[in-house]
């Protein structure tokens, strides 16, 4: 064998030992890739689960204060309207009924006080409207509530949830230290329960405590 031969078969040898070198080299890479391929994907899709679940727990626990409020407001205006004339004002709702009820409390503009209750949803009245005992003490501070509350019960809702996102499960105007409040009971997301007492007029946050006898 010629030197010009020797030089061609070392040069084959070499090729083809290349070759099976890059064949080999693409192999462990590929697998590498779809390993990490597949382990980025459980790990995508657990995060994506884990969101979903957490956000969704989120948007439900929103959405279930968020109508359990309006059904205070509902439940507020349905009693209004079942009392009907004396400029009906509401001085009170709370749920009842471990939830499947409201009682509200309206004054009427004799300083009489009456007492609607209304299903779980707020639209309609459960039973007759009754009007409570009141003597001239009862009276007199009715109409002071009713004269110092420039919010309404709703209103009132709504400045509770912006001190604490929750639903609102009690609400009354009632005095604090010679002031007209609306005191108001908020679980937040945790079931944790605040009591939180606004100035009747002008929304300002009074006290707000954690009710850790709950």
């Amino acid at each position: 064998m010629n030197i010009t031969d020797l030089t061609r078969t070392r040069t084959r040898r070499l090729v083809l030992s290349a070759s099976v070198l890059l064949a080999g080299a693409l192999v462990v890479t590929g697998c590498a890739n779809d390993d990490r391929d597949d382990d980025d994907t459980a790990a995508g899709t657990g995060t994506a689960q884990s969101s979903g679940a957490a956000a969704g727990s989120a948007s439900g626990a929103a959405t279930s204060a968020a109508a359990s409020n309006e059904a205070l407001v509902a439940a507020a205006a349905t009693a209004r309207d079942a009392v009907g004339s004396g400029a009906p004002t509401v001085i009170g709702v709370e749920q009842e009924r471990g939830g499947s009820a409201w009682q509200v409390l309206v004054v009427t503009s004799d300083g009489q006080e009456h007492e609607v209750h209304t299903n779980a949803a707020g639209t309609s009245v459960e039973g007759t409207p009754t009007v409570d005992d009141s003597d001239a003490d009862d009276v007199r501070e009715n109409e002071r509530f009713v004269a110092a509350a420039e919010l309404d019960a709703g209103d009132a809702a709504g400045k509770l949830q912006d001190v604490v996102a929750g639903t609102v499960t009690e609400l009354g105007l009632d005095d604090h230290l010679g002031k007209v409040v609306w005191e108001g009971d908020v679980r937040d997301d945790a079931g944790t329960k605040h009591s939180i007492r606004i100035d009747a007029g002008s929304g300002a946050t009074v006290t707000n405590t954690v009710d850790t006898d709950d």
